[in-house]
């Protein structure tokens, strides 16, 4: 799991991976979580890796657009932008806490099921 989700320490303790166990212990409301939230983003110019690298980046620094900008190599405005399409697309906004945790685990969702470089597994 730690390979799937690009950990890059040699040594990966197994509780610091236990949220992905919880979410892929129902891999089928994972895949629709992901599907129902995240899949609007392919509709982005440039696709959607570049608003979950975002995302990503903005969950990470704990909703600081300064350093998410910085992690990403971009401008602030960018991420901002960004972060203003992933809400226009999804009708889920980043910024406010009542989508921020649906949005926050359909983005650990995905990088688990390595979307959207790989498509998402097709119902059972």
């Amino acid at each position: 799991m730690a390979g799937r989700l690009h950990v890059d320490t040699p040594v990966v303790n197994a509780h610091d991976l236990l949220i992905y166990r919880v979410l892929l212990r129902d891999q089928p409301a994972i895949v629709d979580l992901v599907h129902a939230v995240l899949s609007p983003l392919l509709q982005a110019r440039g696709g959607a890796q570049p608003l979950m690298a975002t995302l990503e980046a903005y969950f990470d620094t704990g909703g600081v657009a300064t350093e998410s900008a910085k992690r990403l190599h971009v401008s602030v405005r960018t991420v901002t932008y960004r972060l203003n399409r992933v809400k226009t697309l999804t009708g889920y906004n980043p910024a406010d806490p009542a989508h921020r945790f649906t949005l926050q685990a359909a983005v650990l969702g995905a990088r688990v099921l390595n979307w959207p470089e790989q498509p998402l597994p097709t119902p059972a």
